[in-house]
């Protein structure tokens, strides 16, 4: 534990008191499931070295993976198993220092989403409340309500899957129809890309992954060649989609528009579905959410709720949030549902919810 920011015993004791088990993965990690998972642009604020046999080892830069990673290799992945942590995780910072405290919760295999969720949250503003920030700022956003609405779009499954994930890392619709490496990359290579083009996607992929395999490519930034022949597919479509129509662009820039207190949001989005896209049935959930938050007698009334509000990383699916606080230098806790992890890490998917609390940003907390 990082001796500069010490943690209240009474942090700890009220994780195990919701149930929570203690768990303390490894300082020292193998760096491929944070490359594989949270991306390659994490490897230059990683502190890497490497063991007797030439494989990449890390500091360990984050709890959940780790965490996630021994939960799968503890019996069936879709079990309920609930865990807390404490401890410091090492990132090069701008201004110098890599190492920060962290504390937090993850939860797996739980059905009942909005309620795991609600109790997830809960716990979150406990705690602030217990490091002495007790009305922070609760930002709200919901990557399933995103993956609806470009779902209802009508444009191929690739420029779809790219439509979401630059969405959610927040690119603007502007630039995504702005000219792309993927476009010049056409530009130059036209034959290649209209005969990838004619082939359809699956036989396009078995060509990749040929022409990976012959030139020995085993890996990159610790994909697989037939997940980097499904990046490159993805890229190949969104280079060569004609675009989206007017109409559908613009009920596409109306959802991403909604930025508003929860109900507020709910309500408008309501409105929308009745007159755009299909997003009914997410914006319902959305609002069933919201109304158990109120039911269990969260602050609805301080959360605010914006559509482009995401957490970049490609394994959330559902509820993101952050608690912060006016003119902070960073949130103090971040979270929500990542469905995707267990699946991304190599196991069946199952459901999983938690946050994070970085406590170094917490009123009174030693620098």
């Amino acid at each position: 534990m990082s001796p500069l920011v010490p943690i209240p015993p009474s942090l700890l004791d009220r994780f195990e008191a919701a149930g929570f088990a203690r768990a303390e993965p490894s300082i020292l990690q193998p760096a491929e499931p944070f490359l594989h998972v949270m991306g390659e642009g994490l490897r230059a604020r990683m502190f890497l070295t490497s063991d007797g046999d030439g494989r990449d080892l890390c500091l360990r830069p984050d709890f959940t993976i780790p965490i996630a990673l021994g939960h799968i290799a503890g019996g069936d992945p879709a079990r309920a198993a609930s865990y807390y942590y404490a401890g410091p995780i090492f990132r090069h910072r701008r201004g110098g220092g890599g190492e920060s405290a962290q504390a937090g919760v993850e939860s797996f295999g739980r059905a009942d989403a909005i309620a795991a969720e609600t109790e997830i949250l809960a716990l979150a503003l406990e705690a602030s409340a217990l490091l002495s920030e007790p009305a922070p700022i609760i930002r709200l956003g919901d990557l399933a309500l995103i993956a609806a609405a470009v779902e209802a779009l009508d444009a191929a499954p690739a420029f779809r899957r790219r439509l979401k994930r630059e969405i959610t890392y927040g690119e603007s619709l502007d630039a995504l129809s702005a000219a792309t490496p993927a476009q010049a990359a056409r530009a130059g290579h036209a034959g290649l890309f209209a005969a990838l083009d004619a082939a359809g996607p699956e036989a396009a992929r078995a060509v990749i992954e040929d022409v990976l395999s012959l030139a020995g490519i085993a890996a990159v930034g610790g994909r697989t060649p037939a997940e980097i022949a499904d990046r490159f597919i993805e890229q190949n479509a969104a280079g060569g989609a004609a675009g989206l129509s007017a109409g559908e662009r613009r009920a596409l820039t109306d959802v991403l528009a909604v930025d508003a207190d929860a109900r507020s949001a709910v309500e408008r989005l309501r409105r929308l579905a009745d007159g755009g896209l299909a997003i009914g049935p997410a914006v319902e959930r959305l609002g069933s959410r919201i109304e158990a938050f109120a039911a269990a007698g969260l602050p609805v009334e301080r959360m605010r709720f914006a559509s482009r509000f995401g957490r970049k990383l490609d394994y959330y699916t559902g509820l993101v949030f952050e608690l912060g606080r006016d003119g902070g230098d960073g949130p103090l806790a971040g979270g929500g549902r990542y469905d995707g992890l267990l699946g991304a890490l190599g196991a069946a998917p199952a459901p999983g919810v938690g946050f994070s609390l970085w406590l170094d940003r917490f009123p009174g907390a030693a620098r």
